[in-house]
């Protein structure tokens, strides 16, 4: 268990058991040590191998990811001169308290300041997101080939209106692009000729650029034998 003691004089130390290379058995003792020494300036030691000794204020501890941070700011200086270290709990081979955290320290008071959180700005963000994914998965062929696919970004990426139907490509909403997707695979009414002569053009050039990049992509070789 985790030795603690406490004296006017701040002076606490957490040591897990198995010093050097604390167990998970360790991890919850010194946890619930650190957690509630938020705001105190300690010092801490790391095991071995790497072992280095930190010293800050204790910004927060995670239980979730396991992490403690320090706030190594020198009293009195700018927010801008803040140094935080981030430092794995399972790593840490004791620690002591150098000053206890102010009796009147709350998140009001927290240094650096904690920000407002904008929650129209993440929930924004979030359908934004989601909203990409779904854009994402619509552009993503499904049963077709991996050249296909490629063809269908290319024609993406130069601004042409496509999509998927099963393994067809409808560009401009009507014309007809099916396997294996060649200029003469291209399909569409007699009215609209002139357009399906442009998507044609477009579709030769975006493959003659692909097979050029691969053939300029070099093949990988395995390693050599025999020195």
């Amino acid at each position: 268990m985790a030795d603690n003691k406490r004296s006017n004089n701040g002076g606490k130390v957490a040591t897990p058991k198995g010093a050097g290379a604390p167990g998970a058995s360790a991890l919850p003792d010194i946890h619930e040590a650190i957690a509630k020494a938020i705001g105190a300036h300690i010092k801490v030691t790391t095991a071995a191998p790497e072992s280095k000794t930190y010293e800050g204020t204790v910004y927060t501890a995670d239980p979730i990811t396991n992490l403690v941070v320090l706030n190594a700011r020198v009293k009195g200086a700018t927010e801008s001169a803040s140094d935080y270290r981030v430092l794995p709990i399972s790593r840490i081979q004791n620690f002591q308290i150098m000053s206890l955290a102010d009796g009147n320290a709350d998140i009001a008071n927290a240094h650096p300041k904690i920000a407002e959180v904008d929650v129209k700005r993440w929930e924004k963000r979030c359908e934004d997101r989601i909203a990409a994914l779904k854009e994402q998965e619509r552009n993503r062929g499904k049963g077709v080939s991996k050249e296909g696919q490629a063809i269908y970004d290319a024609l993406k990426r130069i601004n042409l209106p496509v999509r998927w139907h099963n393994q067809e490509m409808i560009v401009h909403d009507f014309i007809i692009v099916s396997p294996p997707y060649r200029p003469e695979d291209c399909k569409g009414a007699k009215d609209k000729q002139e357009v399906l002569i442009r998507v044609r053009k477009a579709l030769e050039g975006e493959r003659k650029k692909l097979q050029e990049r691969e053939r300029n992509t070099p093949t990988p070789t395995g390693p050599r034998k025999g020195g």
